[in-house]
């Protein structure tokens, strides 16, 4: 018999957004069995008036700061904090630190107040990817332990680039457990908290399930996920004008500008739900990515998606796919990336369509929440 636990996520991602995010899925899936307690994105002021996914009303603390959230799974409590400084744009180190404390006193302030009122001392803390106020706040926390779940490499994002890596440093030094997403990551993170393990990206079958193996004689190519620095540009206007006949889509929030050309389609973020629909017209699927500090990190979501819709995927050798080996193809340069890709598109059959479909289903969140929950010592 499971005991119910209570285990608190101070997250970075936000819980608003239409992105399909490992934070979530894992959360979600935990709260069927435990007390789950979301710590929201600590939006700014500047996200009150920019940002449409702010829950602006939370944020000023309109009707409280709680609201409980029924998903399939189980019941999850989302707590807003009040909107702080942005800082992310201060070059500076000095300043920076300055801010980021200004910041943190404010959330403490938060933390101790709602700890006290609801008795969470022997709670479970996983900070998700949050290490500036992971760092900064850790000494407000009184949890039984304290978590960091990292799944990107915190040095190669626009957002915390610069200053994000001596805080994430100083922050493993100090948690009792480190839980990454890549094997990449891991070599990492490993050098300075040992006790470091991985949990890869899952896959939602219950919404990318193609029931047969049927095969799109469809002139599309889709791409689920952000366009942002990750992006191959070179490659992207390379394949557009290769295969012009196609019609290339991009489905999520554009971040970066590409050059505008006839068979190249951006959709913006669509709803998870919505994805599978889109991916069922395409002939194939891709991951242009570069390869950098950011990318060779990643173990991506996407790739499980694609699989578990049957698609053929070709991939740059961006970071260690040696997991999809047998189940993607690979370009190490933009013409053998297009030769991957006429040869995926060409020689595609049902039984390489059973064989994708097959490996996604031992990838599922669900195994995956498994290995996290085994790994939080809760259950």
């Amino acid at each position: 018999m499971i005991t119910q636990q209570t285990i608190i996520c101070h997250s970075f991602p936000a819980w608003d957004t239409p992105y399909i995010k490992s934070t979530v899925e894992l959360m979600m899936r935990l709260s069927a069995t435990h007390r789950v307690i979301f710590i929201d994105y600590h939006y700014t002021l500047k996200d009150l008036i920019t940002n449409q996914f702010a829950p602006k009303n939370k944020l000023l603390g309109k009707g409280g700061r709680w609201r409980k959230v029924k998903t399939k799974y189980g019941e999850i409590e989302v707590y807003n904090f009040p909107p702080i400084l942005p800082i992310n744009w201060i070059g500076n180190k000095w300043a920076f630190d300055k801010m980021a404390r200004l910041n943190a006193s404010l959330i403490k302030k938060h933390i101790r107040k709602f700890q006290k009122a609801n008795g969470l001392e022997n709670a479970t803390l996983i900070n998700a990817f949050n290490p500036v106020y992971g760092a900064l706040c850790q000494d407000a926390w009184k949890v039984n332990q304290q978590i960091y779940y990292c799944y990107d490499e915190i040095s190669g994002t626009q957002w915390a680039g610069k200053h994000g890596a001596s805080y994430e440093q100083q922050y493993l030094q100090n948690v009792d457990k480190v839980i990454v997403t890549s094997e990449g990551l891991k070599k990492t993170k490993a050098a300075f908290n040992p006790n470091c393990h991985v949990v890869k990206n899952g896959v939602n079958l219950s919404v990318f399930q193609q029931e047969t193996a049927s095969k799109s004689k469809s002139k599309h190519i889709a791409y689920i996920g952000a366009v942002d620095e990750r992006i191959d540009q070179d490659l992207v206007a390379h394949l557009a004008t290769e295969f012009s006949e196609y019609t290339f889509d991009f489905y999520g929030p554009v971040k970066v500008n590409i050059a505008e050309q006839p068979n190249l389609s951006f959709h913006g973020a669509i709803p998870q739900e919505q994805l599978p629909q889109v991916l069922e017209e395409a002939a194939a699927c891709i991951i242009p990515f570069v390869k950098n500090n950011l990318t060779e990190a990643i173990y991506p979501l996407k790739v499980n998606e694609y699989l578990a819709m049957g698609k053929p995927v070709v991939s740059t050798a961006f970071a260690d796919l040696s997991d999809f080996e047998k189940v993607i193809a690979t370009g190490n340069n933009h013409e053998a990336f297009a030769d991957a890709l006429r040869k995926e598109i060409r020689y595609n059959s049902r039984a390489r369509i059973q064989k994708r479909i097959d490996f996604a289903k031992q990838n599922d969140w669900e195994k995956r929440t498994e290995e996290f929950l085994q790994l939080l010592d809760v259950a």
